[in-house]
């Protein structure tokens, strides 16, 4: 499953916290989590993680992560915030990274327990002049006790967030890396540096993913013809969307849409172009 980037609306959220398990994503604010009961198990740019009351996870911007299990008895605290909404440790949070995302009951500093009921106390609806003076003691003490280390300016957070963010707008257009590198005015070693080294996955993979998800929709759709499909999600001709489809998911198009539809599932003869497309070549890609 390829990360994607949410755009949240708002500029600070303080309230409960996820329930239940939520796919790889990645934004440009900073996340915060602070479990009261319960476990809840994340992985935070790619570290595994697993939190136990008391405990609190970091998810600075532009760092892909998932909510991979999450306990019914689970209940806590989530600070979400742009970075601007604390100016002094805007830069500490574009420039800097912690070597763990986990901060533990143990290495938290002893007011920080009394600074999360507080926040917790504060409705979500409640138009609170105290919900920013609290979070900002909150952040004061996390990142004096966490382990920060700077970024590689190579893979500085605001142009993850702007690729992630065109990507997920154009895959079902053609496109290349060296096509994205060059909208988004960066270079195409660069572009693939922030795929491989962040988001641990490499462009054709992700660009892939994104139209497989799209495909998997479309194909529960009886209206919808497999050619349709292909070319909906991008595809230039069948062949290679039928490799990108079986490479994911294990089985043909027509395999997967006759499990979802069974006797509803129409019968159609694919032609091995789409008349409206081009042959998609592997040449077409770079890693």
């Amino acid at each position: 499953m390829a990360v994607f980037y949410e755009r949240r609306p708002e500029s600070l959220y303080v309230g409960i916290i996820c329930d239940h398990p939520f796919p790889c994503h990645v934004h440009d604010v900073v996340e915060i989590i602070c479990l009261l009961t319960g476990a809840v198990e994340m992985t935070v740019g790619g570290q595994r993680i697993r939190l136990a009351p008391g405990d609190a996870a970091m998810v600075f911007p532009s760092i892909p992560h998932s909510y991979d299990m999450v306990s019914e008895d689970a209940s806590g605290l989530t600070m979400i915030f742009t970075t601007d909404v604390i100016a002094e440790y805007t830069r500490t949070f574009r420039t800097m990274r912690p070597a763990s995302p986990l901060l533990t009951a143990a290495e938290m500093p002893e007011e920080l327990p009394m600074v999360i009921r507080r926040l917790a106390a504060i409705s979500p609806e409640e138009d609170s002049p105290y919900r920013l003076a609290w979070l900002h003691l909150f952040v004061a003490y996390a990142l004096n006790a966490a382990d920060l280390q700077p970024v590689d300016k190579s893979m500085l957070t605001g142009m993850t967030s702007q690729v992630l963010h065109y990507v997920s707008s154009h895959f079902t257009e053609p496109l290349s890396l060296e096509s994205t590198a060059r909208v988004l005015g960066i270079s195409r070693i660069h572009l693939s540096h922030i795929f491989s080294q962040q988001l641990h996955i490499n462009f054709r993979q992700y660009v892939n993913s994104l139209r497989i998800d799209l495909a998997c929709n479309l194909l529960r759709d009886p209206e919808n013809s497999i050619s349709q499909v292909a070319w909906k999600c991008g595809y230039g001709n069948l062949r290679t969307f039928h490799r990108a489809f079986l490479s994911q998911l294990g089985m043909p198009p027509n395999q997967y849409r006759r499990r979802f539809l069974g006797d509803a599932a129409p019968e159609e003869q694919e032609e091995d172009e789409l008349s409206s497309g081009t042959d998609e070549s592997d040449d077409a890609w770079e890693e």
